[in-house]
């Protein structure tokens, strides 16, 4: 496994090549300092151009190597961004450092040339400004103040396990960054809209710090501080401010290939882009097929049920599914308002029908009867206040054979749930 540094030769790739260096020296792996040249300077005088680029890496090489690092120096040809991508591959690299861009951008949705080496490679993706911080860390004189930008989605898995994996380098003090819209969060959970968009409730605020929470807690089993920032405009904007104000080191940030236009609302492109701190874009990788993805955690589960005999099949196996120590909500959903009375025969009625033999497992069981017009919004909005790990429904419920394949209400959680949604067909009779 190795290193690869992408350098031009500027005062920002002397930066990036220092950081790939000791990174390298540290884990004891090979760098690779690798110029791209384009066809055109070659057209006139090819070999002494080469020459020329050749002798600035091995003078490079030489003062790297003064740092403790092994290095190899490699002239790569080609306009494409793909070229270096295919070094990389070819060298099994496991990560690629470059510096900033030179000069500013035309407009923000303008691709660079940094932007094609983010979407061509499918590594992590460090570009360092300053290598003061990482010296100073690798020295052992500080942590690294690590600032993770945290949503639900896959990227920030791959970014936490980055992280994680740079823990290996040396201590790190890890700050969890999430960006947020009002009106967006209340909608998803079920909250009241605001009257303005400035004042976002303690529920809310609460709700998503033990998200973002929840999303980082396994990280080294060491404590993360949680941040939340509102968000008006563009997100990329706000957890870059957020991760200056905190004076993080390094802002990571998962990433997905996105097109041009797709750019324009990329939290990674405008922080490789903007951040005065150094940026890691960590790409989301087929894990899962490739049998590298983590085992997921199952702390809480929501398992729904209209109390028909068919929808409360499924109640036992889902409760087989929950591990020791896990919290179970058994829920229903009435489209009535309840007096107190109703409303503790409800969760009367849920109750008798958690399975015996619970106890060696530790498995705490809440009933929670909601009133809603909705059913199926109702779930959705409650699997995300209750931050719940799976989702569990029966296939079917007082629509019986009158139904498709998959009851009414079952199919519309699966199309809006943003939580994994498990259908539990009772065995046949």
């Amino acid at each position: 496994m190795t290193i690869v540094c992408a350098v031009d030769f500027s005062e920002g790739a002397r930066q990036a090549a220092t950081v790939a260096a000791l990174l390298a020296a540290r884990r004891e792996r090979t760098l690779w300092l690798v110029h791209q040249v384009a066809p055109a300077p070659l057209i006139v005088a090819a070999e002494p151009v080469r020459e020329g680029l050749l002798a600035l890496l091995r003078e490079e090489a030489l003062r790297l190597e003064a740092l403790g690092a092994r290095v190899r120096v490699a002239l790569v040809e080609g306009a494409s961004q793909q070229a270096l991508t295919d070094h990389c591959v070819q060298h099994d690299a496991k990560l690629l450092v470059v510096g900033p861009p030179r000069g500013e951008l035309p407009h923000p949705g303008a691709s660079a040339s940094l932007d094609h080496i983010a979407q061509a490679t499918a590594m992590p993706l460090l570009r360092v400004r300053d290598a003061a911080p990482f010296q100073a860390w690798l020295a052992g004189q500080r942590p690294l103040r690590v600032m993770l930008g945290v949503d639900r989605s896959r990227g920030t898995l791959a970014a936490r396990q980055w992280v994680g994996a740079l823990s290996e380098y040396g201590p790190l003090e890890l700050l969890a960054g999430h960006v947020y819209y009002v009106y967006e969060q209340c909608q998803r959970l079920g909250l009241p809209v605001p009257a303005t968009m400035d004042d976002a409730s303690p529920l809310l605020q609460e709700t998503l710090s033990r998200e973002v929470a929840a999303l980082v807690d396994t990280w080294a089993g060491q404590p993360v501080r949680v941040l939340l920032r509102q968000g008006v405009g563009r997100a990329a904007d706000h957890l870059v401010d957020l991760a200056l104000e905190q004076d993080a080191d390094v802002l990571v940030v998962g990433t997905h290939h996105h097109t041009v236009l797709g750019n324009l609302a990329s939290v990674a492109h405008h922080a490789l882009r903007l951040a005065p701190m150094a940026v890691a874009a960590v790409p989301v990788r087929p894990a899962a097929s490739q049998g590298e993805a983590p085992l997921p955690q199952v702390r809480r589960l929501l398992v729904a049920t209209d109390l028909s005999p068919l929808s409360d099949e499924a109640i036992p196996l889902a409760f087989a599914l929950a591990p020791p120590g896990s919290e179970v909500h058994l829920v229903t959903v009435v489209q009535e308002p309840l007096t107190p009375e109703e409303h503790r025969d409800f969760e009367r009625q849920l109750l008798e029908r958690v399975p015996r033999g619970l106890e060696p497992r530790q498995v705490r069981v809440k009933a929670e009867v909601f009133v809603a017009g909705e059913v199926a919004a109702m779930l959705t909005q409650a699997a995300e206040r209750l931050d719940a790990d799976l989702v569990c429904m029966g296939s079917r419920g007082h629509g019986g054979l009158k139904e498709a394949l998959l009851g009414s209400v079952t199919r519309q959680v699966l199309t809006q749930s943003r939580r994994p949604v498990l259908v539990l067909r009772p065995p046949a009779r």
